[in-house]
């Protein structure tokens, strides 16, 4: 468990140092084309054969420099099969002394990559293109740490009992309390040695088997996961120093071994055992991979990730508002697997409806807002769980979303009222619930999210029933109008010099003078010009609202005789100020 520290430095020597690919033990390009069949379609090429030595996978960015790795996999991220630079990576891969490569072939003929590739002498295998490459590289590894290779030692028996013991025999090495984490921060085991050397982010971390998400941490997540070695952070605070090190499969990132480290500091043994352990605890990690927790968990990474790339672009394209563009290209917005990738993880069939339904506590929640949200998606996942398996469940700093593979209007709307009286007990009555209309194309997430988000913005100024009842979930027909105004309205928060000059001075005058010209106004416009009606809404004489419409269009250069300055009027009154309900809707 990471401590709160930004700096480390990683152990010199043959304890840090990267295992030589030569010293590991080897499979073969037979074991790894039968052990992954769902991830490689096909062998266009195998000059060598298939029984030639394989000792691992590495991921390849094509403006990376290669490194040398005798009988390594070499998956081409990224890369285009007709571009004539990756036959250049192809011949550097040979000379490398890399036994394959993987590519991605998406429509494209890798006829000249081929011919390249049987002139150097290395196999071509291509893997599906709907299969996210992070999938492509577990698989892999699975095929071979099955084996004992691709540098995780397959000595450790399976199950969660053993990497408990495993924790427990490196803290009696190191001298403090283990812990061992995936890759989303959660505690998978920890160390229960008697007198162990803790601390209290230790401890959090145990009981709430999560490490806290904070920047600084990040930081040190991302060291420690890209060093080769051990990584040690010093004391800072109430906080213990630590040793770290990356618990990998060939060069797929699993998790993280984290040991606090004596008073004396961390010794040679203790550091080998630190790399050792890492090695130990890799092919529970992997199989952890394939668990049906872990598919939920890369179902929900994709959906986060779809979510965010949505709501930054909405960000800077809309000012206001989690709203974005599509996600065409090679990924979400730089983060994330490709939009195709992501709907086959997802569940979504091409052609096929979905729908996305959203959930927020009600406005002004205050601090607790982010507790809220947390513990929603948490009531929503269980709900899903064991009512509607294929949904996937992602929280943002907004809301809740459910998105709904095969889903109609009417099965995604019964869905969201279900999830609501699931949800309510447990969250507040103050749970609001969006549905969007029925889509089939997740290259278009910004349209997605924008709808759900302004169903909820709508929403969250209705009117609850008169009844007092918590309202049921709503969909755009419910709150079409509120949307056309609420979006008409944000232009106005755009471009300000679209303002009706009247209504600012009107504003300006209602704060400086303490008069209620805005709210005389707003209530004689809703009302349609009844004036008998709109004082009943103010709770004042006829004559008196008379009086201050006369007042308004003495003191204002607004012409509320002409239709159009009245709807203008109108629009802007309701982004700042108030009218009251009438009297037959107040609740006593």
């Amino acid at each position: 468990m990471a401590g709160a520290a930004a700096n480390g430095a990683a152990v010199d020597g043959p304890l840090g140092g990267p295992e030589p690919w030569g010293e590991r033990a080897a499979g073969t390009l037979r074991l790894l084309v039968e052990g992954a069949p769902g991830v490689l379609v096909r062998v266009p090429t195998a000059p060598a054969g298939l029984d030639v030595p394989v000792r691992g996978t590495m991921i390849h960015d094509p403006g990376d420099p290669l490194p040398p790795a005798p009988a390594a996999v070499l998956l081409l991220v990224g890369t285009d099969v007709t571009d004539p630079r990756a036959c250049t990576v192809v011949r550097q891969a040979a000379e490398r002394g890399f036994t394959a490569v993987v590519v991605k072939e998406r429509g494209q003929d890798p006829a000249r990559l081929i011919e390249t590739a049987d002139a150097c002498g290395i196999a071509v295998l291509t893997a599906g293109d709907a299969v996210p490459w992070r999938q492509v590289d577990a698989e892999l590894s699975c095929a071979l740490a099955a084996y004992g290779i691709g540098g995780a030692a397959g000595a450790a028996p399976a199950g969660g009992a053993e990497l408990f013991a495993l924790a427990d025999t490196l803290a009696a090495v190191a001298g403090g309390s283990v812990a061992i984490e995936d890759l989303d921060q959660n505690v998978v085991a920890y160390s229960k040695v008697s007198g162990q050397r803790i601390d209290a982010l230790r401890e959090r971390g145990i009981l709430q088997r999560r490490v806290p998400d904070i920047p600084a941490q990040r930081r040190q997540y991302r060291e420690v996961l890209a060093a080769p070695g051990v990584v040690r952070f010093p004391a800072r605070g109430d906080e213990l120093a630590r040793a770290a090190v990356a618990v990998r499969a060939g060069a797929l990132p699993l998790g993280t071994l984290w040991a606090i480290e004596p008073a004396d500091g961390l010794s040679d043994e203790a550091a080998a055992a630190l790399r050792d352990a890492a090695q130990l605890a890799a092919p529970h990690l992997l199989r952890a991979l394939h668990s049906p927790e872990t598919e939920r968990r890369l179902r929900r990474d994709a959906f986060r990730a779809v979510l965010h790339s949505a709501g930054l672009h909405g960000a800077v394209q809309h000012g206001a508002g989690l709203n974005g563009a599509g996600l065409h290209g090679a990924g979400l917005n730089g983060a994330g697997p490709p939009a195709d990738e992501a709907a086959v993880r997802l569940g979504l069939r091409p052609g096929e409806e979905f729908c996305l339904a959203a959930f927020a506590p009600e406005p002004g929640a205050g601090p607790s807002g982010a507790a809220l949200l947390g513990h929603l998606e948490a009531v929503l996942v269980r709900h899903c769980a064991a009512h509607r398996e294929a949904a996937t469940v992602a929280a943002t700093v907004d809301a809740a979303y459910v998105l709904l593979p095969g889903t109609g209007a009417a099965a995604a709307r019964r869905f969201a009222d279900a999830a609501l009286a699931v949800v309510r007990p447990a969250v507040g009555d103050g749970v609001r619930a969006a549905v969007t209309r029925p889509h089939t194309d997740l290259l278009q997430p910004a349209a997605l999210r924008r709808e759900a988000d302004d169903v909820l913005r709508a929403t969250a100024a209705a009117v609850r029933p008169a009844n007092g009842a918590p309202a049921p979930a709503a969909t755009v027909d419910d709150v079409r109008h509120r949307i056309l105004l609420d979006r008409l309205g944000d232009e106005l928060d755009r471009a300000p010099w679209l303002r009706l000059p009247g209504v600012t001075a009107l504003l300006a005058h209602d704060r400086e003078q303490g008069t209620d010209y805005a709210a005389t106004v707003l209530a004689w416009l809703a009302e349609v010009g009844d004036v008998a009606a709109a004082a009943a809404r103010l709770t004042v004489h006829p004559n008196t609202l008379r009086h201050r419409l006369r007042r308004v269009r003495e003191l204002f250069p607004l012409d509320l005789d002409d239709p159009d300055v009245r709807l203008a009027a109108w629009l802007d009154l309701r982004r700042t100020a108030s009218v009251p309900l009438p009297a037959s809707a107040r609740r006593p």
